[in-house]
This record gives structure tokens, sequence and C-alpha cells, in this order.
């Protein structure tokens, strides 16, 4: 009968009773620890598993040995009961002395299911022990701070994204904090929170803009570009629509939104709001219009609708923060002041139409008196019939202290102009002189009922091709 062994692994499992051939198995295996402890049965004390394996092998435990076989004989006598093993007079500090193998509840597993050693190099726990639990327990802790980690990212993550989103904005943003474009006469203030973008900047790319706009903290952009357009110069809702049709390509799902009144830094504008959708994100923008004589100058604005209430205030201040100029309004007025005396019969607003449609197209004033006369002859025929009739009976009292003759011949002169034929300047002054003076002998209710029917004849004319 081969010797039996018990085994103490380093973690306090207890193994045994097994013989030397799964012993020596487990150990060639690598799934005994070098830290086992081995108690052979009948030895003195514990011993490492080296030295175990190092002793020869006995036919019998040495407890057998010892034991006094009984003979056969037909009245046997009652043999003593074989002594016990004695007890190991020597322990190791790290391990309690084995109990008796009867006693020992643990059941030595069978060779063809060894215990397991992939962990650490040693054999499995049974369930319910220490070792069991301290794993699950650390299991759990490491799912516990798993989780705090990922609801903290999940509340820091879109702090962190904005963060990055503004740095990059900075990063192309320009340092001075008031902008001037003296081409288009546009001087911004900008207001806390807005910046200018350089022109290679990925953010704000409309063609033509003169100005690049952001407020990263809202994630708001916005661009400001100027048309000449002196037709539409005093309808900057005419100038809205046309901008909305123009944005229709790019921005199929735009709805407009409300118009209203909106300050600038100087004068004031007009403003619509709209909402569009930008792939699956709804977007929220305004474009604001205002004038600087015939300078049209447009500040479309757009931020997530998510932005909510924000981008409106930010919007506003934007606003405040612009101031035109005026230096083409200037000259305007000027000229309008000096020919007023000359052209009475349309008011300043109508003459500063007028002037406006030559500047922009660098032409001189000094034909703005017989150009007048043939703005008004040419959008007489586009008014409606009550308005057309009415201005041309006022015109009879204009002509009617010129003599027939003469009146003849300028009605000629006018015809001439209407059609776009030059004409002497000698005639071109009398046909002034004549209507200035007629205009001038009008009571003052007439008067201005020609100048105000006469504005709408200038401006059907200059929509005319």
């Amino acid at each position: 009968m081969s010797i039996q062994y018990l085994l103490h692994l380093p973690d306090g499992t207890e193994y045994g009773p097994v013989d030397r051939a799964t012993l020596e198995a487990w150990r060639g295996e690598g799934r005994l620890p070098a830290e086992t402890l081995v108690w052979p049965e009948g030895a003195p004390e514990w011993m490492t598993i080296e030295k175990a394996l190092a002793a020869p092998v006995a036919a019998a435990s040495p407890v057998l040995a010892a034991s006094p076989v009984p003979t056969a004989s037909p009245a046997p006598a009652a043999s003593p009961a074989p002594t016990t093993s004695p007890a190991p007079t020597t322990s190791p500090a790290s391990a309690p002395s084995p109990a008796p193998a009867a006693a020992r509840a643990p059941r030595p597993p069978s060779a063809s299911a060894p215990p397991d050693a992939r962990h650490a190099g040693a054999p499995s726990r049974t369930p319910g022990l220490p070792g069991s639990r301290n794993l699950v327990l650390g299991l759990v802790g490491i799912a516990v701070v798993v989780g705090l980690l990922a609801g903290l990212w999940a509340v820091l993550h879109p702090y962190i994204a904005k963060r990055r989103a503004i740095a990059e904005v900075q990063r192309h943003a320009l340092a001075d904090r008031r902008v001037e474009d003296p081409q288009a006469g546009l001087v911004v203030e900008l207001p806390a929170g807005w910046v200018a973008l350089r022109e290679d900047n990925p953010f704000v790319s409309r063609t033509g803009s003169r100005l690049r706009l952001a407020q990263p903290s809202a994630g708001a952009f916005g661009a400001v570009s100027v048309a000449v357009r002196p037709r539409q110069m005093d309808d900057l809702d005419a100038h809205l629509d046309e901008l909305l049709q123009e944005r229709l390509p790019r921005m199929p799902s735009q709805k407009e939104g409300a118009r209203a009144d909106v300050q600038l830094g100087r004068g004031r504008g007009r403003l619509v709001r709209t909402t569009w959708e930008d792939g699956l994100v709804p977007m929220q923008g305004a474009i604001a219009a205002w004038a600087d004589g015939y300078d049209l100058f447009s500040l479309e604005a757009w931020a997530p609708a998510s932005a909510g209430d924000a981008f409106a205030a930010e919007l506003d201040a934007l606003c405040r923060g612009i101031a035109p100029k005026g230096q083409v309004a200037a000259r305007i007025d000027e000229a309008v002041e000096r020919l007023a005396v000359e052209v009475p019969e349309l008011s300043r607003d109508s003459l500063r139409l007028l002037v406006a449609e030559r500047m922009s197209g660098s032409r001189g004033l000094e034909d703005v008196p017989s150009d007048a006369l043939r703005m008004v002859s040419r959008g007489l025929d586009a008014l409606a019939a009550a308005e057309a009739a009415e201005m041309r009976s006022i015109y009879q009292q204009v002509w009617a202290p010129v003599p027939e003759g003469e009146r003849v011949r300028l009605a000629g002169l006018m015809n001439e102009i209407k059609a776009g034929r030059p004409v002497r300047a000698e005639d071109v002054l009398a046909l002034r002189t004549a209507v200035q003076t007629g205009v001038f002998a009008l009571p003052a209710e007439q008067r201005a009922r020609l100048q105000e029917l006469s504005g709408r004849a200038v401006r059907q004319a200059l929509l005319l091709p």
C-alpha cells in the first residue's frame, strides 16, 4: 500500500489524502505552487513538496509497518489495537497540524479531475470559501468604479466637447474687438463673447462676405455682406425677400418667421427670423438688413435650435454693435440738398433714389434734372389709371402759365428726353425753368401731392428694363 499525502496550499486550502502518483502528476503539471506543504502519512512534521517527493517510496506507512500482524490460529487471541500515528513534533508556522485523515471534510480529488491551477498556479477553490468571496467583492468593486467613471464621463463629456469647440473657434479668431471695413464704410464694436474670424476659417464660408463672426459659447456664427442695389434702397423688406430666395437652394427646408425692426448702433434696420434643418439638426437663424446710401448691408446669423433664447440675446447685442459710417448716405444727402431747388417736383426721398442710382454706377450728377423729367415721364405709364390721371391734371396747372407755342415746343422736348435721345443743354434749361416755375406756383398741398405721385413714377421707372 502506497503512502498517502495531505496537502496544505498557500491560500489555506487543504486537500487529501492523495497517493504519490497523483501528487507527482499534479506537481509535474505545475498545478501545485512551490510553497505547498505536504504531510506524508506517518511523518513527524509538515515538509515542502520538493522534500516530500525526494523521500524514497515505502511499501507501507511507518505506522502499518510497526503494527503487529496477527497469525492464524483456531482461537486467536485478541490482538492489541494498532497504535495511531504519532503527532508531529514540529509544524510550520504557516500551516496548522493536520487532523486524522478520517475526520477531514474535503474528499481527495480524483486524478482524472485535478484541481485547476490556472490562477496563481493553485487548485480552484470550492464555492463559499473566503477566497471566492474576496474575488466576488473585488469584481463588484470594479463594476462600481467603472459605473462611476461612466457616469462622470457622461456628465463631463458635453462640457469637454464644448470647450474643445470653443478653443477651435478661438484658434481662427482675430484679436481686435473693433472691426472696420473702410471700403464698405462699416464699423463693428464686437460685444462680449463675439469674435471676428479670419477669412480662411472653416466655420463661415459665405461667398462675398465682408465680415465673418462667431459666438463660440452659444454656438452662433454670422456673416456681413454688402450689395449695391439702389432700386431697393428704401425697401429693406424687398431686400430680405431677395436674400431668402437666394438661400433656398442650399436650405430647402427653410421656413420664414416673424419680421420686425431692429436697432443698430446707428439707425435702424429690418430683421426676419428663420428656421431650417441642417441634416438632422434643427437650426434657427435671422437676417438683418440696413442701408447706407445705395449700399444695402445684411447680417446673416445662425445657431442650433438648442441654443434657445440665448441666440436672440446674442444677436441683439451684435446688431447694437454695428455702426455703418454713413459715408455714402452723407454724399447723397449733400447732392440732394443741392438739387432739391432745381427739381422741385420730386420729394427728397425720391430725389435721393435718383441720385443714388447714378452714383452707384459712378455717373455724374450734372444731368439729374433732365433725368428726373425722363424718369417721371417713363414711370407715369406704370402708375394706376387714377393716379396717372391725377398727376396729368396737376401738370396741366404747372404748364398753364407757359405760352401755347412754347408749351408745344417744350412738349416735343419732353418726348425726346423720354425716348432717351439727346437734347441740347439750352433746351433742357428752358424746360427745367418752366417746370420749376410752375411747381413753385402750386399751392403747398398740390405740390406735396405732385411730389408723392412723381416719386412713385420714379420708382416704377427704376424697375423698368
